[in-house]
């Protein structure tokens, strides 16, 4: 996070807090603020002496260009207290990089970073995410990053780990990002804005309990965050599963183990991806006969054997695939398909939902296909059956 890790870099050590003005009665020392350049020092000079003040914590911290010296500047304002800091920078572009030996060894500190102005594209131990204005993304100081900013201002929330709850480091952060306009931005970017705008009139114990409870809200958020990754990787990986099956319903010895070997997961994964609908075979099953009922029904003037189709749809022979097909549609193929054309294309429609297609399956609806059927031409659907929710 080049904007963060900039004014990042300049408290990666939380001051001492002022003791000489007490607030509440005394119960509780005045939050104090610190500005560094309140002049507004610009310039080569400043972005020299800037680079030697990071090189402990950077590997790497260079600007887009050279000619950019010229305009380079950073300033801070920053709230120390024991549990951690609060920080608004603002600054021109630059770029750093922390490698992980350094990442090991220095600077062991989480940031909440909320994004007030500009963008800046990093790589957080291969999460590639850019970061805009609203946007509030979790930064690990344990962890390498990348990151290229343009002029940017930002407030952050730094952290100490003694001072981050396990549950959300357990959860392993770093570059996680709460995009501007949901619920967790709008909420934790509020709570980080309306800190900072009462920080001069909060006690340390007060600005404590305000980094404690943003602390809190971003756990939860990161919370629900995650379960809402776990949940599309899942989908992800069913999807991947059943794909790769459609793409070959004709190998006959298409099994578990090769569909998980190609969906990039253990057969003990895939079976547990799959076992509210019957297990791995079922599904497999299911999605051949699904798909001869399809092959069978767009065979308008019967050219196809059930042996052909049979070996399209992975059976090993027309009898095995007559036995599936009518323990699953009741009746053996070819009855089936008289059956269908007998009735109209309500009846069938409905049938064809009631043994498991979705209603998009139907495309003659939308084909105008209805006109040509009722005239005595029998037009099938041709689309793939639904593969059940994602």
């Amino acid at each position: 996070m080049a904007k963060s890790s900039t004014n990042d870099s300049q408290a990666v050590v939380p001051a001492e807090p002022s003791l000489t003005d007490k607030g509440d009665g005394g119960s509780s020392p005045k939050l104090q603020g610190l500005d560094s350049n309140p002049q507004g020092h610009f310039g080569p000079r400043f972005w020299h002496a800037f680079r030697d003040s990071v090189a402990h914590i950077y590997d790497t911290v260079s600007l887009p260009d050279p000619s950019e010296e010229a305009r380079f500047t950073l300033s801070t304002r920053t709230y120390a207290s024991p549990r951690g800091i609060l920080m608004r920078c603002e600054g021109t572009a630059f770029i750093m990089t922390r490698g992980p030996a350094l990442a090991a060894r220095s600077a062991d500190q989480l940031l909440i970073v909320l994004q007030l102005e500009g963008s800046v594209d990093t790589d957080s131990a291969g999460r590639c995410v850019r970061r805009e204005a609203g946007d509030v993304a979790i930064s690990d100081y344990a962890r390498p990053f990348h990151s290229v900013a343009t002029d940017y201002t930002i407030l952050i929330v730094h952290l100490t780990r003694e001072s981050v709850p396990a549950a959300l480091l357990a959860m392993e952060p770093h570059g996680l990002i709460f995009p501007r306009g949901s619920g967790a931005a709008r909420l934790i970017g509020a709570a980080m804005q309306e800190f900072y705008s009462q920080a001069d009139e909060l006690t340390v114990s007060e600005a404590e309990a305000a980094i404690e409870g943003i602390v809190a809200l971003t756990t939860a958020y990161a919370r629900i965050s995650r379960a809402g990754d776990e949940a599309d990787h899942v989908k992800s990986r069913r999807r991947a599963a059943l794909d790769y099956m459609d793409a070959h319903l004709g190998n006959a010895q298409l099994g578990p183990n090769e569909i998980a070997d190609a969906s990039n997961v253990s057969r003990a994964s895939l079976y547990r991806l799959l076992a509210a609908e019957g297990g791995i075979r079922a599904v497999l099953l299911k999605r051949r006969l699904d798909e001869a009922m399809l092959l069978l029904l767009a065979d308008n003037k019967d050219e196809r054997s059930l042996t052909d189709i049979a070996k399209c749809c992975g059976f090993g022979g027309a009898s095995q695939f007559s036995r599936a097909f009518r323990a699953r549609f009741g009746v053996p193929p070819r009855q089936y398909l008289a059956l269908v054309r007998k009735q109209n294309l309500d009846w069938h429609e409905a049938r064809l939902i009631a043994d498991g297609f979705d209603q998009d399956t139907m495309l003659w609806r939308q084909q105008g296909l209805s006109e040509s059927a009722a005239s005595g031409t029998w037009h099938a659907p041709v689309s793939k059956q639904s593969s059940g929710p994602d």
